[in-house]
């Protein structure tokens, strides 16, 4: 299949890519892969700028703190890494740099990682049915919250960083406080397995997918379902919001990227992408931007364009 127009392509992983974030103040990204590394990307001069070693196994989560010093990783090998940006590219970018840190407690692959707002708590999640808050300054565990029905695949913060929400195997979207660890709130209407799920920048919407092929939204305080967003060609893996809220978008298995209005869920495009199967996207900060995370071991960026 040929590239998409406007399309770019980050190579030097050596087996597919599963996981993409971008850096908020930097034109960087970072991407995970099943080669057990994580590389740092210029997206400008589409050249790798660093290595990220020591799991020994897939990479299957990447997250990036908000002040953008410090990288952490869930892998297969049941571990969280976390690395420290360096100040200036390596000499050698294909070197491995060594981790800074090590988060250990689950007892089966890690799949989500996220940082708080304020970037000193880390949330994790797991094949194990778990999810576990992290303290960043001690590399020591604050708490397991309660296991779930089956494999948890994804984590994510509110906006305030006051509440957590979780998308897992036994088909349930669930909120939970995080002073405490208890859960709030079940959102229902999931037919399959969550595999993604995301806070609307504004912090009262949230937004889940996974294998029904569907993008489920509900109010956070009431947990009444709003829109739901269908045409997705595929298993869904990622769910993002833009910056401003005012877009969401779905990239699936199948390698099919949906996005839409959510002022009116609204198709506004679609795009098959590069190769057979994707894993993973990530929306640039300043909305310009699109990158994917594709089996055949590169990570495509398409340019949007600009609005009118």
């Amino acid at each position: 299949m040929p590239d998409p127009p406007a399309t770019k392509k980050l190579t030097g992983h050596t087996a597919p890519v599963y996981a993409v974030e971008y850096l908020k103040t930097n034109p960087q990204l970072v991407s995970g892969s099943f080669d057990n590394t994580l590389r740092l990307w210029d997206i400008a001069t589409l050249k790798p700028l660093a290595t990220f070693g020591g799991h020994t196994d897939l990479v299957l989560a990447v997250a990036i703190a908000p002040d953008d010093k410090t990288l952490a990783s869930g892998s297969q090998d049941k571990t969280i890494k976390l690395w420290a940006f360096p100040e200036a590219p390596p000499e050698d970018p294909n070197a491995p740099l060594k981790p800074t840190g090590e988060l250990k407690g689950h007892t089966s692959q890690v799949y989500s990682v996220a940082f708080s707002p304020d970037g000193k708590t880390l949330a994790s999640a797991s094949a194990d049915k778990t999810i576990r808050l992290w303290d960043i300054a001690t590399l020591k565990e604050i708490r397991t919250l309660p296991e779930q029905g089956g494999p948890v695949y994804s984590v994510a913060f509110s906006p305030d960083g006051q509440t957590l929400l979780t998308g897992g195997g036994d088909k349930t979207v669930r909120l939970y406080n995080v002073a405490d660890g208890k859960e709030l709130r079940q959102f229902p209407g999931a037919e399959d397995a969550v595999y993604t799920v995301a806070f609307h920048p504004g912090g009262k919407t949230i937004a889940a997918a996974g294998l029904d092929e569907v993008v489920r939204t509900w109010k956070v305080d009431s947990g009444e379902p709003t829109i739901a967003f269908s045409g997705a060609r595929g298993d869904i893996y990622r769910v993002q919001y833009n910056t401003e809220g005012s877009q969401l978008i779905a990239v699936t298995y199948a390698a099919n990227l949906a996005i839409w209005n959510t002022a009116d869920g609204k198709l506004h495009s679609q795009t098959d992408l590069p190769g057979r199967t994707t894993y993973g996207a990530a929306w640039s900060p300043n909305g310009q931007q699109i990158a994917i995370a594709a089996e055949d071991g590169n990570v495509y960026l398409i340019d949007l364009p600009k609005p009118s």
